[in-house]
């Protein structure tokens, strides 16, 4: 019976928000929360009173509750999740499904839109063989994600790994080996931000073509198709990623990036090759590369704070 009634309440909610967000421009992270906050209280309110059925009381609590909370989500200012030349999956559909690519733009104006007042969040260049520029036009999960080392979410992420990994390694030469301690780039939980996560290299040069058949990922194997730098243990000595390219915005020494936020909605952002940190309660600064993982000091000039250089 609480089953049904939670149908039943969730299916009332989400009419009303459908017709408080006639256009559909909610983001679906903003959906489901509504959805949950006002039928988790009516269903509460239901449960006390024993009541099985709604009443004009509850028909009106939804109307009074849901509008104004669309409406706040709707007025928020957009702020983007990723920036420019950020990689990104997105959702391409045919026969590729989902494809990697780097983002070129940020808010550009819609051309299907004569009166310039549409922005889309992204224009993304898809890698080879594809090659063409593509828009997005809401900045949602499910249709662009970022690129990290899969696997922590869903053993099912194990697909965006075999797309997103190069055709050709241009980097025979491994930066670590089994055994080093390392920070990945992963999703967090809700999938739209990222974190960088301590964990252990279990494997160098890992084929992954055993695991993706297993989960039935198709792929057109063939000599080393389907190697991939790195797996890596997480700290949670559960949890398996797979590292498809040994680069720095993927992959980091752990003695110089500590586990934390890599990108997240407050606007942090870690994910410069080359970083200038001042040394704890020290004269000294260093001045990390996170690619070649070599790290110089030198004395910190009077005022000096702490930054970040571009790649």
């Amino acid at each position: 019976m609480a089953r049904e009634l939670r149908r039943y309440v969730e299916d009332a909610v989400e009419t009303e928000i459908q017709a408080c967000d006639f256009n559909q421009m909610l983001r679906n992270r903003d959906y489901d929360k509504i959805l949950v906050e006002v039928a988790d209280e009516l269903c509460g309110r239901l449960s006390t009173a024993e009541r099985w059925e709604l009443n004009e009381g509850d028909r009106a609590f939804i109307a009074d509750t849901v509008s104004p909370k669309v409406q706040a989500c709707l007025d928020r200012p957009f702020k983007p999740r990723f920036a420019k030349f950020d990689r990104v999956v997105c959702k391409i559909g045919g026969q590729h499904g989902w494809a990697p690519g780097t983002i070129q733009s940020v808010l550009e104006e819609d051309p299907s839109d004569v009166t310039g007042q549409t922005k889309l969040p992204y224009v993304v260049k898809l890698d080879p063989p594809i090659g063409r520029l593509i828009s997005v036009p809401y900045d949602e999960t499910s249709i662009c994600r970022p690129e990290v080392c899969f696997g922590r979410i869903s053993l099912g992420d194990l697909g965006f790994t075999v797309r997103c990994k190069p055709k050709r390694d241009t980097q025979p030469t491994r930066r670590f080996g089994a055994g080093d301690r390392v920070a990945c780039a992963v999703e967090d939980d809700s999938g739209e931000y990222t974190l960088w996560a301590a964990g252990n290299v279990v494997d160098v040069n890992y084929d992954v073509q055993p695991d993706a058949t297993a989960e039935g990922v198709s792929w057109e194997w063939g000599g080393s198709a389907g190697v991939i730098p790195y797996r890596v243990l997480l700290d949670n000595g559960v949890t398996h990623v797979y590292v498809h390219r040994d680069v720095h915005w993927l992959v980091r020494d752990l003695a110089l990036q500590p586990a934390g936020p890599r990108q997240s909605e407050d606007g942090t952002r870690d994910l410069k090759r080359l970083v200038k940190r001042r040394r704890p309660d020290s004269a000294e600064v260093e001045l990390i590369d996170h690619m070649t993982r070599r790290v110089r000091v030198e004395a910190a000039r009077d005022n000096e704070d702490s930054s970040d250089d571009d790649d």
